[in-house]
């Protein structure tokens, strides 16, 4: 390694935010691969910055702790300052934030020697590839969404369904068009699942550069919790208990969940919705003996709702992934899934795939697991002893994408 922070062929992530908890960079750091990360925030414990901001206090993973991590975090805070006192119209902070990290990390690229693979999120990488490119180096995007076909679905959802509230306001064309610049600038583009390969090629890109790499996901503690067990018979004293743990929105497809509900309306089974509200929810769908509606939470009390529940119920219209499938299969919990995200559930094994997202589908879904309760048990087993995708193999898939 030379004293610039790199030897030719390292990986130098751009890695704005804690997006699934640095797997990206902790994949190339086992790898050996792994150059430089550039964050805009990093707090190892004891930080002396920890305590002037307490929501940064997760921006940190100890298997990263000898990388080489360049973090912008008392920049990040200096200029959140100024950020407040901007009049702000809805996707302003995120343009503004993602315009500031590349002018942050091209001074950080422009450092460094020798040949290097530059990784960047989508939205966030536009000067860095213009960087990148001009030097020679190999670029590759993460995706981290359908891109301009989940907002078209999103859009048509609301519009159909005005009563959970007014269409969500979409990014201003610049966000668009410099996002297509990323993917002609981009050698390689990662996706998390192949529904979001279709719809980038439905949008024009490229699908010779486009790989799929499903998210990974490794427990910091291996779940050591009893086995799972269900009832003979749901019953009202002990009912089926379902969850939804995410942004409560229409293209979610809580809706449709709650439509579900209705249609099972004495039967008994409850849901919880947990997580940030993203759309407006009659008073009519959330009776209060069924459907209990939660808030956002810490990442500890989503691990409990886990624990706590029988099925995860996940009806997505459009997700680049859905990480929350990922956590639910490694806590053993059965799940009711769409097709429009990413494969973690195994039709029939580890779950049920909804045929379509409909309340009707979904309603028989649920009611097949009200009436065969040893089918729960199943599934949870399953997703206990089948192996999952991990670190280590999300390292090898990159360095497959990307061969040196």
């Amino acid at each position: 390694m030379n004293a610039h922070g790199g030897s030719p062929g390292t990986w130098v992530c751009c890695h704005l935010g804690a997006r699934e908890h640095y797997a990206i960079p902790r994949a190339l750091h086992r790898a050996g691969v792994l150059g430089t990360v550039v964050t805009d925030a990093w707090l190892p414990p004891g930080a002396p910055l920890g305590r002037l901001s307490s929501r940064l206090a997760e921006r940190f993973h100890a298997e990263l702790a000898g990388a080489d991590v360049r973090a912008l975090t008392a920049r990040l805070l200096a200029r959140e300052t100024s950020w407040r006192l901007w009049p702000r119209q809805e996707w302003d902070g995120a343009l503004r934030r993602n315009q500031w990290f590349q002018r942050q990390s091209v001074r950080v690229l422009s450092s460094l020697r020798g040949d290097h693979v530059v990784f960047a999120h989508s939205y966030s990488a536009r000067s860095i590839f213009k960087l990148a490119k001009a030097r020679g180096w190999t670029t590759v995007l993460g995706q981290i969404d359908p891109g301009t076909e989940h907002f078209a679905i999103a859009r048509r959802l609301a519009e159909d369904s005005p009563r959970f509230g007014p269409v969500p306001l979409e990014p201003p064309p610049r966000y668009f068009h410099e996002w297509r610049d990323e993917c002609a600038m981009a050698d390689r583009i990662v996706v998390n699942s192949e529904w979001s390969r279709q719809a980038l090629a439905h949008a024009g890109v490229d699908s010779e550069k486009v790989t799929v790499i499903p998210l990974a996901y490794e427990p910091s503690l291996p779940y050591d919790g009893p086995l799972r067990t269900y009832p003979v018979a749901f019953t009202r004293s002990r009912p089926l208990r379902l969850l939804f743990a995410g942004t409560q929105s229409v293209v979610k497809g809580v809706p449709v969940l709650l439509e579900a509900m209705a249609a099972l309306r004495g039967e008994p089974v409850t849901l919880r919705l947990v997580g940030q509200r993203g759309m407006r929810i009659p008073p009519e769908l959330v009776p209060t003996d069924s459907v209990e509606v939660i808030g956002p939470v810490t990442r500890s009390d989503v691990m409990r709702h886990y624990r706590e529940c029988d099925v995860l119920v996940f009806p997505t219209h459009s997700d680049g992934f859905g990480m929350v499938q990922v956590e639910a299969r490694a806590s053993g919990l059965p799940i009711v899934s769409s097709r429009f995200c990413g494969r973690v559930v195994e039709d029939g094994i580890t779950g049920i795939v909804l045929s379509e997202v409909s309340p009707a589908a979904l309603t028989a879904a649920i009611r097949s697991l009200l009436e065969q309760p040893v089918l729960l048990s199943r599934f949870s087993e399953a997703a206990r002893v089948r192996r999952a995708f991990g670190i280590d193999d999300l390292g090898a898939a990159l360095l497959t994408a990307v061969p040196a």
